[in-house]
């Protein structure tokens, strides 16, 4: 049998149906998307303020650089070699004009004479008196009377065209390249009044005599094409030719003005012959256009590097990126401080070593001053030149999930590094859109990382570091675990190894020794593990003596070097100890204890190390803010505050604090937050001001608060302040939501186009609504279910906020969040039956997001214009909100009664065979009948890679594997293989069937594949070795068309074309019992119950 093209006898067992769209994937349980926005049409009246806006922006910047233009200064031979270009002179005359020209000399005028000469008014002074100049000389003779006595002056009129020469020089460029750079938009008609201005006056004057309005004609040329095309102005290197026109204007208005004079000088030009000035203004000419072809060829290649850098930069906009992540220089090591371990490292970075390791982890306890020597390492690199990312976790932004972002980060800050770099991650993003916003961590590093500094590699030779700060403080071990299997190589089969990595990059990381980090790290032979821990005290104990001298040197009058030895001594190698204690003895709370005091009481103190003498510090501050005898009512206060403070899922300045805590449920505060948090400015930064977010300055302070046995009666419970800051963000909505909040003056602009959007945001919507709007249902969800929660959730869904909600969200381009809100508070529900009608509110809202998002992130006005009008009549958000937008679309014919089951068409590139979903819902693959498979996003409806290619005939089935990691496929081409979701890549293709393969299952556990074909065997595979456990299972006497596996994976059910059903035992491959006999034709179809206890099939 010929295996491309094996005989059939028919199709599937039936003949194919025709289908008038075949290529399309049906979700079922959802709806089709709202009208394209796109089609909305812009105000016309808009459109033109945008573009005169635009205008004056372009005008303002073109000025500025005049501006920094020198005033001219009479000379003319330095005119022109100022305007040249190098290898090409213009002819000058020797002779000196009799008139006075202005000079461009860059750079040395000052700035009120530039100025001057670039005030309009000045401008426009000039050329009124070069017009009255030239109107008192009278009429001036053309050059065909008196040319015989003309000769005698020649000398003057060839000086006069060398003036003219300079002014042809910036004009030509312009004629030059104006058929060269295409598509500048031509909106430009006020902007540049002044050349126009200048242009018309000066050609009203030249229209007198022949010659020199030949020469003058290209003003009118240049002036019209600047401002018919002023867009040229955002080239870089056309602003100087801006420059020297402007210059330029000036040089002509005085030149006429001086020139008119006398009428002896336009005797003198009248005595030239026709030929000789002809002759003349042609050899300028000439030189002129050898100039600007030289230019020409810059300007050309300038305009293609641009529009490539910005459709690049365009292809780049969306990706995921954890702002808040990047270098800090303030936290620096203090210089001449850890020497010996800073060149350590440097050393390593720059090696050339073959085999040298490309990670560097860098581990401690708390305080060692790990993230000190990252963001000293990462500034001194950056000087260089060197550093390609710097990525820092935080523990207090746990709610940024900059674990998802992690790669995503790093391969934007890598493109802004390097052009080969951002045009190779641009096409990447550009071929596979949804890698902009994948949580994928495989997949960030194998499409984002691995494949452009693979294609950059031979470009880059110096050494690129990529520092990964405190991953520690990642969240729990769960949520850095991708990201640890990943840089230890162990991710999976087939996602590349570090060592796949260019071999001058490097990653140096830094952690404390937590222990899934440390196990899996730490035996790699690529990553070189350096602990701070393991370097003696007193190697340290020198470096923190200069950081304590430093802290204290206000206080070198009552210290001595003795002192901060003994500090240091104390400190047992932990630099923040030292800081603590520096800060400790700088204070002021305690009246009758001076600095000495206090030094001796730290030195003197407990005889603890590490982390207790950290706790210890701790302590000493915190009792020392709160005296005894105030301590009863004060620590109460203080647990509740800083309850809020680390309860928050993102750190809030101390205004919103107070907003915040103003609308807990006690509805009172008997405090100020600055009086409790302002004597913390040594623990906790953002205390001295409202607008800086409140946050621990060190991460071991918050293990010290949150763990009892440390922090005994200062121990803050921050799980307890949950239902506080629920009702707390659902009352700041109440309050503070409206409509149209950022009061939007029209809904004919899409939100990319309001100039000042992000500005009013900021204005309209505070951080304490910001927060309660994206926060509000997490706090919710950590909550067990009460009914008075309940009941201001309720509320929340049967008031119109629950739009402005929407519309803050889209406005903060956080709608996407809304979805994730709406699913955790829909969980919150189940099991209530009484708040059914609660339940369906916020089904029926998810619904209508996940069927308007793109309208309304799009144009956020079209919430109530577009979107609340075109959602079905019986749903419930239009009966319950639609009456009050009266002024909207109303749809009188044709409505759609009820939301329609099918919610999104995703459009395959070929004929559909199979559909499967992976096990958390995100994505769904399909097998198409040109051989390959295509992977979406369910929610967005992206495609996630580019079609897994592999197969020569149709894929007839599909599988997620329980992890979600792998797909499995069947084939006509008689082959199964096992695919990496991440990666796109095949892992494996088994063989062994000898005719087309129709169904393949997984068992539950992974580690099984079953697959079922017309050579009328089933097969049993491993799925890691990808090789067939024991023998084909035999007993069906026609094509085996479909295989499920029991939820225990004890059992195989088979459907078959000889209409029966069998029942196999997994792990012996024997049939179990009789078939199932029942059906009279083909059986297409089995499946298993969850409990294992029914089959189901269909024929």
């Amino acid at each position: 049998m010929d295996a491309n093209n094996p005989p059939r006898k028919k199709r599937w067992g039936r003949t194919k149906p025709s289908h008038s769209n075949p290529h399309l994937v049906e979700e079922r349980g959802r709806t089709t998307a709202s009208p394209d926005p796109s089609s909305l049409s812009p105000s016309r009246n808009g459109s033109h303020e945008r573009r005169s806006g635009s205008v004056l922006k372009i005008f303002g910047k073109v000025t500025k650089r005049f501006a920094r233009s020198g005033r001219q200064s009479p000379n003319p031979e330095r005119t022109a070699a100022s305007s040249s270009l190098q290898d090409t002179q213009p002819v000058q005359s020797a002779k000196d004009l009799t008139a006075p020209t202005l000079e461009p000399n860059f750079g040395q005028s000052s700035n009120s004479e530039i100025a001057e000469h670039l005030d309009p008014k000045v401008v426009h002074d000039k050329i009124a008196n070069a017009d009255k100049s030239l109107a008192d000389a009278g009429h001036v003779p053309t050059i065909l009377q008196d040319a015989s006595s003309a000769t005698n002056d020649l000398p003057s009129v060839s000086d006069a065209i060398d003036t003219f020469s300079v002014l042809l020089k910036p004009l030509k460029a312009f004629n030059s390249i104006a058929n060269t750079i295409a598509d500048v938009h031509p909106y430009a008609k006020v902007a540049l009044s002044i050349f126009t201005c200048a242009s018309k006056m000066i050609l009203h004057q030249a229209d007198r005599d022949v010659a020199v309005r030949l020469l003058l004609s290209k003003i009118s040329e240049v002036y019209t094409f600047i401002t018919e095309k002023e867009e040229l102005a955002k080239i870089e290197s056309m602003l100087s030719i801006y420059v020297k026109i402007a210059q330029q204007t000036l040089v002509c208005a005085d030149f006429i003005s001086h020139y008119s004079e006398t009428k002896s000088a336009w005797i003198r030009l009248g005595k030239h012959v026709i030929g000789e000035t002809d002759t003349t203004i042609q050899n300028y000419n000439n030189v002129l256009d050898s100039l600007m072809q030289q230019f020409r060829d810059r300007a050309v290649c300038d305009t293609v590097v641009m529009v490539h850098h910005m459709a690049e930069v365009l292809d780049l906009i969306g990706m995921e990126y954890a702002t808040g992540a990047g270098l800090n220089k303030s936290k620096c090591c203090l210089p001449n401080t850890r020497q010996d371990l800073l060149k350590d490292i440097q050393d390593w970075i720059s090696s050339t070593e073959e085999g040298a390791p490309r990670i560097l982890w860098l581990s401690g306890t708390a305080g060692k001053g790990k993230s000190a020597v990252a963001h000293t390492i990462a500034k001194w690199y950056m000087e260089r030149g060197g550093l390609g990312s710097f990525f820092c976790f935080d523990r207090t932004r746990q709610a940024d999930r900059r674990q998802d972002k992690i790669f995503t980060t790093i391969a934007s800050d890598l493109a802004d590094c390097n052009p080969i770099l951002r045009r190779a991650l641009a096409q990447a993003v550009r071929d596979h859109n949804g890698l902009k916003r994948t949580a994928d961590i495989a997949k960030q590093w194998q499409e984002l990382i691995v494949g452009p500094t693979k294609i950059a590699s031979n470009a880059i030779a110096a050494p690129v570091l990529i520092v990964i700060d405190a991953l520690d403080e990642s969240g729990e071990a769960n949520s850095r675990e991708q990201i640890l299997r990943l840089l230890a190589g162990k991710l999976n089969t087939s996602t590349s190894q570090l060592s796949d990595l260019p071999a001058n990059f490097r990653i140096l990381l830094t952690s404390r020794p937590l222990e899934d980090i440390h196990d899996t790290l730490h035996a790699e032979p690529h990553v070189r593990h350096v602990s701070l821990d393991g370097i003696s005290s007193a190697s340290t104990e020198l470096d923190i003596q200069l950081y304590i001298s430093h802290k204290l040197k206000d206080l070198h009058h009552v210290f001595d070097d003795g002192h901060f030895k003994a500090l240091a001594l104390k400190s047992d190698g932990l630099f923040e100890w030292a800081r603590l204690a520096c800060e400790y003895i700088k204070g002021t709370n305690k009246v009758g204890l001076g600095p000495v005091g206090r030094c001796k009481a730290v030195i003197t103190g407990t005889s603890e190390k590490g982390t207790r003498l950290l706790d210890d510090i701790y302590t000493r501050i915190l009792r020392d803010i709160m005296p005894e005898d105030e301590r009863e009512e004060a620590i109460p206060v203080f647990c509740s505050v800083m309850g809020q403070v680390l309860a928050s899922l993102e750190p809030l300045p101390m205004h919103a604090l107070t907003a915040m805590r103003l609308h807990f449920p006690e509805g009172t505060c008997d405090y100020e937050m600055d009086e409790v948090l302002g004597p913390l400015g040594s623990l906790l930064t953002g205390t001295s001001d409202s607008h800086t977010p409140i946050r621990p300055l060190h991460a071991s302070f918050y293990d010290f608060l949150t763990t009892k046995l440390r922090s005994h009666d200062f121990c803050v419970d921050a799980t307890a302040v949950h239902e506080d800051l629920a009702f707390a963000t659902l009352r700041i909505m109440e309050d503070r939501l409206r409509f149209n909040i950022c009061s939007l003056e029209n809904s004919y602009l899409p939100n990319s186009s309001v100039p000042d959007l992000e500005k009013r945001v900021k204005e309209s919507i505070p951080a304490e609504l910001s927060y309660s709007c994206r926060f509000w249902g997490t706090h919710v969800g950590s909550m067990s279910f009460e009914s008075p929660l309940a009941k201001e959730v309720e509320a929340f869904f049967d008031e119109e906020r629950l739009l402005w909600w929407l519309e803050a969200l889209a406005l903060m381009r956080s709608l996407g969040g809304s979805t994730v809100t709406l699913s955790s508070i829909a969980d919150w529900f189940s099991g209530h039956a009484e708040l059914k009608h609660v339940s369906d509110a916020i089904r029926d809202t998810l619904r209508f997001v996940r069927t308007s998002a793109p309208t309304i992130i799009r144009s956020t006005p079209h919430l109530y214009l577009s979107a609340l009008p075109f959602a079905p009549t019986q749903s419930r958000i239009f009966r319950k909100f639609a009456a009050k937008f009266p002024h909207t679309p109303r749809i009188v014919a044709g409505h759609v009664e009820n939301w329609p089951p099918m919610e999104k068409i995703i459009h395959a590139n070929h004929e559909v065979y199979s559909v499967a979903m992976s096990p958390d819902r995100k994505r769904i693959a399909c097998g198409l009948h040109n051989g390959t498979i295509q992977v979406w996003d369910t929610e967005t409806g992206e495609a996630l890679c580019a079609p897994l290619q592999g197969h020569t005939h149709t894929v007839a089935s599909v599988a997620f594997s329980p992890d979600r990691h792998r797909i499995v496929s069947g084939s006509e081409d008689y082959t199964v293989r096992v695919w990496d979701v991440a990666t796109g890549k095949a892992l494996g293709t088994l063989q062994g069937h000898t005719g087309w393969v129709y169904s393949v299952a997984i068992s539950r556990d992974g580690n099984r594949i079953v697959s079922g074909s017309d050579d009328r065997t089933i097969r049993v595979w491993d799925m890691e070795t990808c090789e067939a456990v024991g023998t084909p299972l035999r007993g069906h006497t026609d094509y085996v068309r479909s295989v499920a596996i029991s939820p225990d994976g004890h059992r195989i059910v088979s459907g078959s074309d000889d209409t029966m059903i069998r029942v196999w035992d997994m792990k012996t491959g024997q049939g179990v019992g009789t078939p199932l006999q029942g059906h009279t034709d083909y059986v297409m179809s089995v499946a298993i119950s969850l409990d294992g206890k029914c089959i189901a099939s269909g024929s």
